[in-house]
């Protein structure tokens, strides 16, 4: 029991989809059009096809543009981490909260996400 009581110590204060899965998710953004320009979370991150690390959010947004078409704004689809619900049962509420609040409770899905640009009407 002495030797458990460390990580159980642990787990309350970190969280254990801190800890598990960490704070940020690989995603891949590709779109019809090579070489336009991604934003995620109104940061620019590269350019498609884009494969990086992005921060976990409950709600991330990504626009990706390029002169000459029309720029589309999408909100990537987070789905709740399975060792979210064991943090509450073994790690209670401290724990749950870091994982809420450094966004591990959340990932991705998909975690590959297509957008279609189109080309922009001139006047």
């Amino acid at each position: 029991m002495k030797k458990l009581l460390p990580v159980l110590l642990a787990l309350q204060l970190t969280g254990c989809a801190t800890i598990l899965k960490g704070t940020s998710q690989t995603v891949s953004i590709n779109s019809n059009i090579d070489g336009a320009e991604v934003i995620v979370n109104g940061k620019p991150v590269g350019q498609t096809p884009f494969t990086g690390k992005i921060e976990r959010k409950s709600a991330s947004t990504v626009t990706v543009r390029k002169q000459g078409y029309t720029a589309k704004t999408i909100t990537l689809s987070t789905e709740t981490e399975a060792v979210f619900w064991g943090n509450i049962i073994f790690g209670g509420f401290l724990g749950s909260t870091t994982d809420m609040t450094s966004g591990a409770m959340y990932y991705y899905a998909p975690a590959t996400f297509e957008v279609d640009l189109n080309p922009s009407s001139t006047k």
